[in-house]
């Protein structure tokens, strides 16, 4: 997850390697118990209505509100598959993240039921009473597939905190498992800083399908479309997402299958993906086909859990036009300051919770590159160290100071192998390179991508102990050798924290490099600072 993004074309090619999904190092699992949720009979549009208010480095484009009529409301269908109303908690779970992960193989946590109450905020919703969420536990419910690529997500939401990646709803199947286990699609609603200059943005539509895959990437790319406005859209506030998938399939700049993709806040039109305007926002195809289709809200297999309020939830199997988004918009009239229902603790807390920015990083003026700013901030492939030669049989050995903002495990160094030498002052990317391309990419935590013929083993000595490690990582002295015998390379990392602790893990990978194949190395991060001491 880490590059932000600082230049657009590396963004692209970055981007599609890293998930939420994925992004995280093996193992995981859930359970839940299941009771389902049963379709509600919508209302017809209310009087009331409330004002309306009306990303990443992307190229300017058009906004459809310059080139448009004003929408007229129109009536929504009678037969959603699913309204969540929140009037009481029926057909809902409270879940929790858990350290078993189970038979998952792609989180961070596995979700257990949870004993924390579900508390609903009566009379402080889009419509009569909203789900409240305090940041200690989740909802599930019961969701069964759609059969094809039109459909409809929207819901109410007023967030007093979002994390990076956090889910407010995430849907689809296989969510917790990695590429190489299942067919992993999802689609996240969430927070990310993708915007220009590393701008926070939220909501964020992201999402994949990890079985569409091309040249580019074997298993696929993470596409995602939002506002377009570099900024942050209900935060305290109440704000109405629409999300409408039209069905019609496509193929994207990057390559990729796509389906036409709107999205809406507070019933308008903010930015429009289909074949004509594709660049990299969009939907993937087949995200909520096939049997096992998940259902979460304010929670999932990796992030920090959602707090706020949710109203209104409604799945259509349609896509709706304008005016029927305008009137799902019109039938809500929610409180200014809604305010949360008390609770005097008790429940489960959760798995992970939401950090305290650490202090600024020491710098050390040895250093002969660094990534990011002390106080760890760095956005995903927007820095890179210069190319080292790895030659045939021979190898090299780094030392790094890494510094992690503590909060996700991919929030450290990345080594990345490619073809070409890249330099300290040009982002990583084919615009940058002509004719650049990655062999494999090793983030530090296990974790790893690469061409069409990449494999990757990793041993670690902590296991199980992410945390541990993620602790260490906030202050470690790294040392790293790697070493190229034809195809294959073999990364040997040790990790010693500042009290001493010493952890150590192995990587094993091939590509398509052969013997004769030019081969670099540089590093790169997120959400961290980078000190490279030597490099030899």
């Amino acid at each position: 997850m880490k590059k932000s993004l600082a230049a657009i074309a590396a963004f692209l090619l970055a981007t599609t390697m890293t998930a939420c999904g994925d992004s995280t190092p093996p193992p995981a699992s859930t359970t839940t118990a299941a009771t389902e949720a049963k379709p509600v009979e919508t209302t017809t549009a209310a009087e009331e209505t409330t004002a309306a208010e009306t990303t990443t480095s992307a190229p300017e484009t058009e906004t459809t509100e310059e080139t448009k009529a004003p929408v007229a409301a129109e009536p929504i269908p009678e037969d959603p598959l699913y309204h969540l109303d929140f009037e009481t908690a029926d057909g809902l779970r409270a879940v929790m993240q858990a350290e078993d992960l189970g038979s998952l193989t792609g989180a961070n946590f596995g979700l257990a039921p949870s004993d924390h109450p579900i508390l609903i905020a009566e009379g402080q919703g889009a419509v009569g009473n909203a789900l409240y969420l305090d940041g200690k536990y989740g909802v599930d419910f019961d969701m069964n597939e759609i059969a094809d690529d039109s459909y409809t997500v929207s819901f109410w939401y007023n967030a007093d905190r979002v994390a990076k990646y956090g889910p407010v709803v995430q849907l689809g199947r296989n969510i917790g498992m990695s590429n190489a286990d299942a067919t992993v699609t999802w689609l996240n609603v969430t927070k990310t800083d993708w915007g220009a200059n590393n701008a926070e943005i939220f909501p964020v539509v992201w999402n994949r399908n990890s079985s569409i895959g091309t040249d580019i990437s074997a298993d696929g790319v993470w596409p995602w479309i939002y506002a377009m406005d570099d900024t942050e859209h209900g935060k305290r506030e109440w704000c109405l997402i629409t999300i409408v998938s039209d069905g019609n399939r496509y193929t994207a700049d990057d390559g990729m299958e796509r389906v036409g993709t709107k999205f809406y806040l507070n019933g308008e039109l903010m930015h429009e993906a289909n074949a004509e305007n594709m660049f990299y926002q969009g939907l993937s195809p087949e995200i909520l086909t096939g049997d096992g289709v998940e259902a979460h809200i304010g929670i999932n297999y990796w992030d920090t859990i959602y707090k706020g309020f949710i109203d209104e939830l409604y799945i259509f199997d349609e896509p709706l036009t304008d005016g029927q988004v305008k009137t799902l918009f019109e039938m809500g009239n929610p409180p200014e300051k809604p305010e949360a229902p008390e609770y005097d603790g008790g429940g489960d807390e959760p798995a992970e919770t939401e950090a305290a920015p650490l202090a600024a990083a020491p710098v050390d003026t040895s250093a002969i590159d660094t990534l990011g700013t002390p106080e760890r901030v760095l956005g995903f492939w927007g820095d890179t160290t210069d190319g080292f030669e790895l030659a045939d049989g021979a190898s090299l050995k780094f030392k790094l100071n890494n510094y992690s903002d503590g909060v996700n495990n991919w929030d450290n160094f990345v080594m990345a192998f490619s073809n070409t030498a890249v330099k300290t002052d040009s982002v990583a990317s084919a615009d940058n390179y002509p004719g650049y391309a990655e062999y494999a990419v090793l983030r530090a935590d296990a974790y790893g991508w690469g061409d069409e013929s990449y494999n990757a083993t990793f041993e670690t000595s902590w296991g199980e102990d992410w945390a541990g490690w993620l602790s260490l990582m906030t202050d470690a002295d790294v040392d790293i050798t790697v070493t190229r015998n034809g195809g294959e390379v073999t990364a040997e990392y040790t990790f010693t924290g500042a009290d001493g602790t010493a952890m150590t893990e192995k990587a094993v990978v091939t590509s398509t490099m052969a013997a004769d194949s030019p081969v670099f190395v540089h590093f790169t991060g997120e959400a961290a600072y980078i000190e490279l001491l030597s490099a030899e």
